[in-house]
């Protein structure tokens, strides 16, 4: 029969408390330090997530500061927007343009004779469409030969070169309307018919010009320009310039081209903005807090130290390629402080933009010359970052080698869960064995005790 035991019930002794208290007292150092350990090694790998949205941050910043261009910004004013727009590119001169606009470029139209509707029968053959020297063959029998039907047929053709069809519903009737999608006098549409019936061919003996084709005509500094289109480009080296309404007759509108300082200047201090950024940024991860003794979850970090060094000495590098009379960040007026931000010093640097305007972009977006690594600090720079942040690169190596030591920890963590286990069966057993005992013990002292008193009582 088996024995119901109850812990401590023999000794009088709370053998359940005992055993937690010992279990938990063998635990509680070697948990300590695992709880510590990882606490820091989170920590570290919290820091790396700043530290990696820090780079990340800076990269996007770069980006647009390795084209050259965008530092090279021509700024445009035009007197009359009703009239035009102008956009200018980097190989546009700094100037003033007297623009007229004549003509604008129009496309082709192409308008049949009044139906009853869209319902009524244009007749059967075969239709060629041609525009800019491009054709479709259009075929009409009786499941399309309405002008609905042509309409759909037109719009539907493979290899349409650019023919519209639609149908207008005006006082006197329903029209068959073709227009070119494009502008211009080499655009103009032709309809030929092959075959077919009297009827087809009366259709197509309608059609006429609803709206003549033109080419676009301006007058710029008093020399004519012509095109096919209302956006010209050819005309002024670097200006692209789109034409919205014609001119009074004989009334210009000043176009005036001037170097964007504004945004070259900007793009500098952008760039300065983005470094100082990250600079601040995985400041706190390394930094030492005096009065309170504690550190950053960084400090003293190899990785972290390396990049700012790397940084601070990329950053210094003179630009091969640069303008003669400048090569370094410093010599526009952009310096480090001793925190490792930079400052930059306005009044030069407007000089430098002021006098070596096609240069800057240089000193940003230089490409790197062969094995040289000396491009523009932009491009340099973010060599430098895909380094950090590339598949396999050193943020990804530091923060897997990270997330093992966290692992191991778990790992140690569980042996040292079975181990207490192990330790608490042992003790709960010896424990058990000792209550047994002591309540055997108490047993036979109570049998002896009463075995004295009755042999006292008898010898009285």
């Amino acid at each position: 029969m088996a024995t119901i035991t109850s812990s401590g019930v023999g000794s009088g002794i709370d053998v359940d408390s005992l055993v937690t208290s010992l279990v938990a007292a063998e635990g509680r150092a070697k948990s300590v330090v695992l709880d510590t350990r990882e606490a820091g090694l989170q920590a570290k790998l919290s820091a790396y997530g700043s530290f990696r949205s820090a780079l990340d941050a800076l990269k996007r910043a770069l980006e647009p500061l390795r084209e050259v261009g965008k530092f090279q910004g021509r700024a445009t004013t035009v007197g009359d927007t009703k009239v035009l727009t102008v956009l200018a590119g980097t190989a546009a001169l700094p100037g003033t343009y007297n623009v007229e606009v004549e003509r604008l470029a129009a496309a082709h139209k192409l308008a049949s004779l009044p139906q009853a509707n869209d319902a009524a029968v244009v007749g059967t053959g075969t239709l060629t469409l041609t525009v800019g020297g491009s054709a479709i063959g259009v075929a009409l029998d009786s499941t399309n030969n309405t002008l609905a039907g042509l309409r759909d047929a037109i719009n539907s053709a493979t290899g349409n070169p650019g023919i519209g069809a639609t149908i207008v519903n005006a006082v006197d009737g329903a029209r068959l309307v073709l227009t070119s999608s494009k502008t211009g006098l080499s655009n103009t549409i032709s309809v030929q018919q092959t075959g077919g019936d009297a009827t087809l061919t009366t259709f197509v003996g309608g059609l006429g010009t609803a709206q003549a084709a033109a080419n676009s005509r301006v007058m710029i500094d008093t020399y004519a320009y012509e095109g096919e289109s209302n956006t010209i480009t050819t005309a002024v080296n670097g200006l692209t310039f789109s034409l919205v309404g014609t001119s009074a007759t004989d009334v210009t509108t000043p176009v005036t081209v001037s170097y964007d300082k504004a945004a070259a200047t900007k793009a500098v201090n952008d760039f300065v903005t983005a470094y100082n950024a990250l600079i601040n940024g995985i400041k706190g991860l390394s930094s030492f807090d005096a009065k309170t003794k504690i550190g950053g979850a960084l400090l003293g970090d190899s990785t972290l130290r390396d990049f700012r060094a790397a940084l601070s000495r990329e950053r210094a590098v003179a630009v091969t390629g640069a303008s003669a009379s400048f090569a370094t960040l410093a010599e526009i007026g952009i310096t480090a402080k001793l925190d490792g931000t930079l400052e930059v010093n306005s009044a030069r640097l407007d000089s430098f933009v002021a006098t070596n305007f096609d240069d800057i972009g240089k000193l940003f977006a230089a490409p790197a010359a062969g094995n040289v690594p000396a491009g523009g600090v932009a491009v340099r720079l973010n060599v430098l970052i895909e380094k950090y942040l590339e598949t396999g690169g050193l943020v990804e190596t530091r923060t897997k080698g990270l997330q093992s030591s966290i692992d191991v920890i778990t790992k140690s963590r569980e042996a040292l869960n079975e181990r207490l286990v192990s330790v608490e069966r042992r003790l709960r057993t010896q424990f058990n064995a000792m209550d047994t005992l002591v309540a055997q013990l108490r047993s036979t002292g109570n049998f002896l005790t009463q075995q004295i008193t009755a042999l006292n009582n008898s010898t009285r």
